[in-house]
């Protein structure tokens, strides 16, 4: 099998490092490569780099499968639909020092990193990303699409919703909701529900502004 890590900037490079994590115990991938559909250079630590419409034409859709390594949730979500659009295997990472319940539910294309803490009876949505150092408690739901950043702590029963962007630092009292498409800014402390489409800020958080364009980074 061979894997595709769509994205070649800081993140990519993350993800190539967890990769090689996962093979050096599993030997997963004969081969990884880089997408980038932005490329301005064909090559990154001597690694190929490819666009998407490359990639296609270079490599069996069988024996392929793709991670996303992109930190923007809108981003996230339309390319793993042009991934899913193609029939193209769409890989879920998780570090091999990560314990994972068998109580709690992955779906494909999550990445999880070194560090992370799941505890028991979560959901996680397809294709989340979770940084190093994560702490996800009990019974907590996350939404397709959403990234948790380093050092977030979710509290039990929490709900995360779909396109939700958590900023390092970021503490959920136990049973709180973010809505879709929303972000919680750094460092911020979250004591009520945070509805749709909103980006929270402080502690206590509180909605500042509409998140209209539906992104994290300008």
């Amino acid at each position: 099998m061979i894997l595709g890590i769509y994205g070649a900037g800081g993140l990519g490079r993350e993800v190539y490092e967890l990769a090689l994590s996962i093979n050096a115990k599993y030997n997963e991938w004969e081969e990884i490569f880089f997408l980038d559909d932005s490329q301005k250079i064909n090559n990154l630590r001597n690694i190929p780099i490819y666009t998407f419409e490359e990639t296609k034409n270079i490599y069996d859709k069988d024996n392929l499968q793709v991670c996303i390594a992109v930190g923007e949730p809108s981003i996230r979500m339309a390319l793993y639909n042009k991934l899913k659009s193609e029939s193209i295997s769409i890989a879920t990472l998780i570090h091999p020092e990560v314990s994972i319940p068998e109580s709690t539910n992955i779906n494909e294309g999550t990445i999880i990193c070194k560090f992370v803490s799941i505890t028991c009876d979560i959901t996680i949505g397809s294709n989340v990303y979770i940084h190093p150092m994560a702490c996800i408690g009990h019974d907590a739901n996350i939404g397709n699409n959403s990234v948790i950043s380093s050092f977030v702590d979710v509290a039990g029963n929490c709900i995360i919703g779909n396109r939700v962007f958590l900023a390092i630092n970021v503490v959920l009292k136990q049973g709180i909701t973010v809505g879709d498409d929303s972000i919680v800014g750094l460092a911020s402390v979250v004591h009520r529900d945070i509805p749709n489409s909103v980006i929270a800020l402080g502690n206590p958080a509180r909605p500042m502004k509409n998140n209209t364009e539906k992104k994290v980074f300008k």
